[in-house]
C-alpha cells in the first residue's frame, strides 16, 4: 500500500510546474500582453487641420500672389481688370534699360524715329525716371512732330536731374517747343464748332503714336479726318498710323495729301521719306 501512495504523491507534486510551464510563450518569456496588438482604427486629421512638418509652410503658404488677396466673384470686370494690371508690370532691370537706350540712341542716329521710339518707351518701363531715356525720348518725338509729349519729357528730364549734363538742352528745346504748341494749325479753325473735338482728338491720338499704339491713334484721327478732312497735320498723322498698321497704300496717299496741303510745311520732309520707304515696298 505505501508503494502505491509515493508515486501518486509524486504525481501530484508535479502538477503546478506543468500548469507553469504551460502559460509560458513559445519564446520561453512571460507576456502580458498579446504578442500582437490588434490594429486600432486611427483617427483622420480633418482636411483644414493636416498636420505640418516643423519647418514647412503649406502649400498656400509658398504660394506667390500676383494680385489681389481676394477675389470678387460679384465683379468679373474687376477680376479682369485686375489680371490686366499684373500683367503689364514690368520688372525693374536697369541692365536691360541701359541696354534699350543703348540701341535706341543707334536707331535715332539713323533716323529711324519709330524704332527708337520703341526702344526709349522699353527702356522707361524697366527703369522709370531714367534721366537719358527720358531725354532721348523727348528728341525722338521732337524729331516726329509730337511736341507736347516731347515738351513733357523734355520738361520730365529737368525734374529729375535740374543740373544734369543735358539741362541747357532740354531748357533750350521748351523754348523752341513752347510757341509752336500756341500755334497749332488747327486753331486757325476756331470758329469751326467742331474745332475743339478735332484739337482733342488730334492730342489723344498723339499720345497713342507716342507708344506706337497705331490702331488706337487711328481711331482718333479717323474721327479727326471725318470733321477736318483739309487738315495737313490729321493727313499726316492719318499716314503715319496707316504706316504702322502695314496699310501702306492707304498711308501713302495721306502722305500725299499732306504734301498737296503743305508742299514746303513743317513736317514735309517726313512725308516724303514715307512715301519713299512705302514706294521701295510696293513700287510707284
Amino acid at each position: 500500500m505505501k508503494v502505491w501512495i509515493l508515486p501518486l504523491l509524486l504525481f501530484f507534486a508535479a502538477l503546478p510546474a506543468t500548469t507553469q510551464a504551460q502559460d509560458r510563450s513559445q519564446d520561453d518569456k512571460v507576456h502580458i500582453q498579446p504578442r500582437k496588438k490588434p490594429a486600432q482604427p486611427e483617427e483622420q486629421p480633418k482636411q483644414d487641420e493636416q498636420p505640418q512638418t516643423l519647418g514647412e509652410s503649406s502649400s498656400a503658404d509658398s504660394k506667390m500672389v500676383l494680385g489681389p488677396s481676394t477675389r470678387n466673384n460679384n465683379n468679373p470686370s474687376l477680376n479682369a481688370r485686375a489680371s490686366s494690371d499684373v500683367n503689364e508690370t514690368y520688372p525693374f532691370d536697369p541692365h536691360r534699360a541701359t541696354k534699350d537706350v543703348e540701341v535706341g540712341e543707334y536707331y535715332l542716329r539713323k533716323k529711324n524715329y519709330r524704332a527708337a521710339l520703341e526702344r526709349f518707351n522699353d527702356a522707361l518701363h524697366y527703369k522709370p525716371k531714367d534721366a537719358l531715356a527720358t531725354f532721348r525720348l523727348a528728341q525722338t518725338q521732337e524729331q516726329m512732330g509730337l511736341l507736347e509729349q516731347a515738351y513733357r519729357n523734355y520738361d520730365g528730364y529737368l525734374e529729375i536731374l535740374p543740373d544734369g549734363p543735358l539741362a541747357k538742352d532740354a531748357r533750350d528745346a521748351l523754348k523752341r517747343i513752347d510757341p509752336k504748341l500756341e500755334t497749332h494749325p488747327i486753331e486757325a479753325a476756331s470758329a469751326d464748332p467742331d474745332a475743339a473735338q478735332v484739337r482733342q482728338d488730334i492730342e489723344v491720338g498723339e499720345s497713342y503714336l507716342a507708344r506706337n499704339d497705331f490702331q488706337a491713334a487711328l481711331q482718333r484721327f479717323e474721327e479727326a479726318v471725318r470733321l477736318a478732312p483739309e487738315d495737313p497735320v490729321v493727313n499726316l498723322r492719318m499716314a503715319e498710323s496707316l504706316q504702322g498698321l502695314q496699310r501702306l497704300d492707304q498711308a501713302r496717299r495721306f502722305y500725299q495729301k499732306y504734301l498737296t496741303l503743305q508742299p514746303n510745311g513743317h513736317y514735309a520732309a517726313d512725308a516724303k521719306r514715307g512715301i519713299a520707304q512705302i514706294n521701295a515696298i510696293l513700287g510707284k
